[in-house]
């Protein structure tokens, strides 16, 4: 593992060096035409980027630092937007008309504020209101489900992956889940442990779903969307929360949450807990089906030996850590504490600190199988934002697992750690440009870097090689060509440790807005999406059977079998020979010669004119030995055919989408959209079996062919001796072969048939020249790009609505 020790950022001097300048406060009341205080009204000061959002009592309050008088634009989803003139008065109260559901402000779809109708996505938001009716208490996650192109895959009891627009993966996503700005996932692994995150959800102000592409803004891997769960700010949530939850499966958890802040509002803080544990969804020993996974299952869970190359050593045992009872463990926990300090030195500036810990073990199930996961993770993040600056660092720490919890396969029987680190640092400048077609500009940098110490136990040979960094830039200009349209031009350059290759992801978009009601987009987006540190580095075995080992092994380098690949027969005492040659049948008839030579005796005894030969005939069969090959075959394991052929991965693919939306209001009451969109994707390096399974073709036929050519002209021969005339010889000799053909070609078929009572499906793999040197034949799946030219195509939409009955109800459809 390579290890970095960095300075500060400059971002941190940037946080401490501000000096304190005069404020001024703008507070505020908001409510409807009946004086009902409304709960989340967005505030903010016209042309600029300080607000902030109304109380429950409807109260907010805002430090200013322009001049008087300024005019605030008050929204609220289902009112209309409002602006009104703020002049040095001591408190106002704003009185808001009903409207719609496009005046709210989002942050997620451009990396600033704008308005929902302006957004050049589909966006849809889950409000405070929302997440608290719902049955996301449990799993914040769960408050998605009724959210359009949204789709909750529920892996284990409380784990979920989210998928957007069918962008399924059992252990990847391409959503990109954000907290307060933070990156969920670590941008190695592509993989977001809901479970073991720091989300509480009575912490949880909001959740925007922005869908399509997002890398023109976001970075590489953010090919199907962005999920951003956005925290409560304590100057407007102050308080103490608690939450009890009691269920079926032992389901239990409790959190809290307590916020204050000062009376000036210039420093405030929150504290976060949570604890969460409960019964899982386990494979069931009773049932048949399940019972055949559970079988492969290891009760000793061992810390592995590494071999001098580098990678496990499969024939050792190594340390023994714990024991189990072969089955799954039924309970799963987990927890978080965080904390987080907000300070507002001067108006307009917010600089906010926040860390904490959350942990969690549980049962999974992904790509390399079935098994337990346990983790510490700690983390620390810093913000700052002021006159259109935004900058953030943070630092994230997975221990991966210890001795006393270890990761590990059921299968396998040996620990997988996988201790990482992620640093984190962006720095964003928005601007306007007025006298330049009235636009609107952002500017950016992001840096990323993961880390790996997996104590050769995953990453094997590429352990002290195994880092995954990502640097890039990126810019987005919005100009306002009408105040009916809107016309985006966005686009972001990466490069990579990994790959000398860069990438550049583009964004086009158009908005038009007939009126506040209605909201029509086009858009072109282009997403990079390199392959994971692990697809790349990965060099584990995830199954170990008797004789045969299965391995995975990741994209880093090329995959080879040489100009003659050799096979490695899983039958005892057969020696390895080419592709090309087969399968030999001298092993065959080894393994079956002394049955047939009892059956023939048994033939004899009851055959007059077969037992004066058999003295003659049986020496023959018992020191000979017939020559020649059965043709073999080389199969994946679903049973298509799978040549020998090597290649590379192909590291970075690319996603392009163009989409179609449409949004309105009728009635004031009334909400519908819809999008369509088109997907094209190039070939990458998607996991599969890269080495070939063997199985002979036609071997009884054979056998029994290559045992009469072989014998035949031997007992004829033998026949000629004992007084046989030439012709009389050759025809017995002929009977007998023939009957040997038969009774070989049967003893074939039975082989086979004991092969598969043995548990030996196929006979043979044809390992790459990558693959480790150890006793057992190596099944070997990876990351290979087979045809680097593939395109593929598809396309979808979504149709959403919902009807406001009134203040209270609402009913909704969706369909995807």
């Amino acid at each position: 593992m390579k290890s970095y020790v960095s300075g500060l950022s400059p971002i941190f001097f940037l946080l401490f060096s501000i000096s304190l300048m005069a404020k001024q406060q703008i507070t505020g009341r908001v409510v409807d035409s009946e004086g009902v205080p409304l709960y989340g009204a967005n505030i903010i000061i016209e042309n600029t980027t300080q607000g902030a959002t109304s109380d429950q009592s409807g109260i907010f309050n805002i430090q200013n630092n322009q001049n008087l008088p300024v005019n605030l634009v008050v929204s609220y989803i289902g009112f209309k937007t409002q602006i009104i003139q703020f002049n040095g008065n001591d408190s106002i109260t704003i009185e808001l008309e009903s409207g719609n559901y496009f005046d709210e402000v989002i942050v997620s779809a451009s990396r600033k504020a704008e308005k929902l109708q302006e957004a050049p996505a589909a966006v849809s938001v889950i409000s405070g209101q929302s997440l608290s009716e719902s049955g996301g208490s449990l799993a914040p996650l769960r408050s998605l489900i009724n959210s359009p192109g949204v789709e909750l895959q529920q892996q284990t009891g409380q784990r979920i992956n989210i998928a957007l627009r069918g962008s399924s993966g059992i252990f990847s996503t391409g959503v990109f889940p954000m907290l307060d700005y933070r990156s969920l996932i670590s941008p190695g692994l592509e993989y977001f442990d809901s479970q073991n995150s720091p989300i509480n959800n009575i912490d949880l102000e909001r959740i925007e779903v922005v869908l399509g592409p997002a890398s023109a803004l976001y970075g590489p891997d953010v090919t199907s969307g962005v999920i951003h769960f956005i925290s409560k700010s304590p100057f407007r949530h102050p308080g103490t929360t608690a939450e009890l939850i009691y269920g079926e499966r032992n389901t239990f958890k409790i959190a809290a949450r307590h916020a204050l802040h000062n009376k000036k509002k210039t420093f405030g803080f929150k504290i976060n807990a949570r604890y969460g544990s409960g019964n899982d969804f386990t494979l069931d020993p009773n049932d048949p089906d399940d019972q055949k996974v559970l079988s492969n299952f290891r009760k000793t869970i061992n810390r592995a030996d590494i071999t001098s190359e580098g990678y496990v050593n499969t024939a050792s045992p190594g340390t023994p850590l714990l024991t189990t009872d072969g089955l799954q463990q039924p309970g799963y926990w987990a927890g978080a504490l965080n904390s987080s300090l907000y300070f507002r030195p001067v108006e307009g500036m917010e600089i906010v600190t926040a860390g904490g810990w959350n942990a969690g073990k549980a049962i999974f199930y992904n790509d390399l199988g079935e098994g337990v996961n346990f983790s510490n993770e700690y983390w620390g993040q810093a913000r700052f934002n002021y006159k259109g600056w935004f900058a953030q660092t943070y630092y994230i720490k997975n221990d991966g697992g210890n001795d006393d919890n270890p990761v590990y396969l059921n299968r396998t029987g040996f620990i997988v750690p996988l201790e990482r680190t992620n640093y984190e640092a962006q720095l964003q400048y928005n601007f306007g440009l007025p006298k330049f077609l009235n636009s609107e500009w952002s500017l950016g940098f992001d840096y990323r870097n993961a880390t790996a110490n997996t104590e050769n136990h995953v990453y094997g040979r590429n352990e002290n090689d195994d880092d995954y960094s990502i640097i890039g830039g990126y810019f987005q200009g919005k100009f306002k060509l009408d105040p009916k349209v809107d016309f985006f031009l966005a686009g972001r350059y990466d490069g990579y440790n990994f790959t000398d290759e860069k990438t550049f992801s583009p964004r086009v978009a158009l908005v038009y807005k007939p009126n506040s009601n209605h909201n029509i987009r086009v858009s072109f987006n282009n997403a990079a999406n390199p392959i994971p540190a692990s697809d790349i580095y990965f060099d584990l075995p995830t199954q170990i059977n008797q004789g045969l080992d299965v391995w995975v092994m990741g994209g880093k380098n090329p995959y080879t079998f040489g100009s003659d690949p050799s096979v490695d027969w899983l039958i005892p005492g057969v020696p390895n020979t080419s592709i090309k040659d087969g399968f030999p049948l001298a092993a065959a008839y080894s393994q079956v010669n002394e049955l047939v030579l009892q059956q023939l005796q048994v033939l004899g005894s009851q055959d007059p004119q077969l037992a004066p030969l058999l003295p003659l005939i049986l020496p023959i069969l018992q020191n000979g030995v017939p020559g020649g090959f059965a043709p073999a075959a080389g199969f994946d394991i679903a049973g298509e055919p799978l040549e020998a052929e090597g290649g590379s991965a192909k590291l970075i693919s690319q996603l392009s989408a163009l989409e179609f939306g449409y949004k309105g209001l009728f009635w004031d009451r009334f909400a519908l959209g819809f999008d369509v969109y088109f997907f094209r994707r190039t070939a990458g390096g998607g996991f599969g079996q890269i080495s070939p399974i063997v199985n002979f073709v036609n071997l009884p036929a054979n056998l029994g062919q290559n045992v009469q050519e072989t014998f035949q002209p031997q007992i004829e021969q033998v026949l000629s001796g004992v007084g046989l005339d030439a012709a009389t010889a050759a025809g017995t000799a002929a009977l007998i072969g023939q009957q040997l053909n038969s009774a070989y070609a049967q003893a074939g078929e039975a082989f086979i048939s004991e092969l598969e009572k043995a548990g030996l499906p196929f006979h043979g793999v044809i390992p790459t020249q990558e693959a480790p040197k150890l006793d057992n034949a190596q099944l070997i799946f990876g990351y290979l790009t087979r045809d680097p030219d593939a395109i593929s195509r598809d396309w979808g939409y979504e149709i959403h609505s919902k009807y406001f009955i009134n203040d209270a109800f609402s009913a909704f459809r969706n369909y995807t």
